[in-house]
């Protein structure tokens, strides 16, 4: 668990040009992906926000990937650019000072943080150190964190549109509209938590809104806007951010659902866009032993710690007939390695079985290109 022990301050101070600008922290989680990162920092150059951070955290990566970010950053930061290029141990100490305050006077494209955990700490993990960083930086703290897929791209306008959102609608989390490589939406809120559990099994129809913002209460973990009164109320309930034992999938669920067990307000803006598409992705969920794995397991371990005893009983009589379909499909289509990553699923989320899965590595060596 990382420690929080700062007060709440005031909101940060802005950027020169730029005096109604909170500044974000963007975070972005590596792991072996370099490829999907570098197109994603590319999306990120191309914001018309004023005031954001981008801090990457490579999350124990073998292939290299580390140094082709850091190599990629000292290409494309530009006149006046600066990197910082932190251990873990650095980061969560705030970074270095004097660093820290040449960040603080770079324009946003610019300036970039590199975090090198030694080992993977999965999404949320490695996020959580990333989060730490921001809010706890040794020059000027992130008024807001947004949590970015590696291999998600946004507009140009969605930063902006999520904080003013955020602002107008006092909502602690903003989530972007979230489409597709088509352009097509397949994101854009959620009628309820129970349904969300149940939403990689089940299709729900997404209709379009007109509205500046809705609400929401679910926002996605691809391109989320958290406050920093949100991230530190949360830290003081439960003492971290996002919940380590989760690992990866779920993640935004759980910590949205602990948001509102706080009064926390999520919102879905409707300018905010970023595109997420899962047909094109390196770690394509579509035949991912580990993304079957974990959204099974994790499901069940949400639905456990958050259902009341009614509601419990009720989502696992439609959960469990749900997921024997889900096999049945994979063995017609003869996938019997995704077959045993739901099985593996099932049984450990029952068990109350935590963490990185013990075939994670084995799994991310047979799809990950160097």
């Amino acid at each position: 668990m990382l420690t929080d022990k700062t007060q709440e301050s005031p909101r940060s101070r802005a950027v020169d040009g730029a005096p109604d600008s909170p500044l974000v922290a963007i975070s972005i989680l590596n792991w072996n992906g370099w490829q999907d990162t570098l197109e994603c920092l590319e999306s990120v150059r191309r914001l018309d926000y004023p005031n954001y951070l981008t801090v990457v955290v490579d999350n124990g990566s073998w292939n290299g990937s580390a140094d082709k970010i850091r190599a990629w950053a000292e290409a494309n930061l530009g006149p006046g650019g600066v990197l910082a290029d932190y251990t873990r141990e650095t980061a969560l100490a705030g970074g270095v000072p004097q660093t820290e305050q040449a960040l603080d006077r770079a324009a946003s494209p610019a300036r970039m943080v590199l975090i090198r955990n030694e080992e993977n700490l999965g999404f949320t993990g490695g996020n959580n150190v990333s989060i730490h960083y921001a809010l706890h930086r040794a020059s000027t703290a992130a008024d807001y964190v947004f949590l970015l897929n590696s291999d998600a791209k946004l507009d140009p306008q969605c930063i902006g549109s999520l904080v003013a959102a955020s602002d107008k609608a006092g909502a602690g989390i903003a989530g972007a509209v979230v489409t597709d490589g088509n352009g097509k939406v397949y994101f854009a809120g959620s009628g309820s938590f129970r349904h969300h559990l149940i939403r990689s099994l089940i299709s729900f129809p997404i209709r379009p809104r007109s509205e500046e913002f809705w609400e929401s209460p679910i926002a996605y973990g691809a391109a989320m806007l958290i406050s920093r009164p949100t991230l530190k109320a949360i830290h003081r309930y439960r003492g971290d951010y996002l919940k380590e034992e989760l690992f990866a999938y779920g993640d935004e669920i759980e910590f949205c659902w602990v948001a509102n067990r706080l009064g926390i307000r999520t919102i879905i803006a409707n300018g905010a866009r970023a595109s997420h598409d899962s047909a094109k992705r390196r770690h394509a969920p579509g035949d991912s032993r580990y993304y079957f794995y974990y959204a099974t397991r994790n499901t069940l371990r949400i639905a456990s710690e958050h259902l009341p005893v009614a509601a419990r009983l009720a989502f696992h009589a439609v959960y469990i007939p749900l997921s024997i379909r889900r096999i049945m499909k994979r063995i017609v289509a003869g996938q019997p390695h995704l077959v045993r990553a739901i099985l593996s699923g099932l049984f450990d989320g029952y068990m109350g079985v935590s963490g990185k899965w013990k075939h994670h590595d084995e799994e991310g060596r047979g799809h990950v290109g160097v």
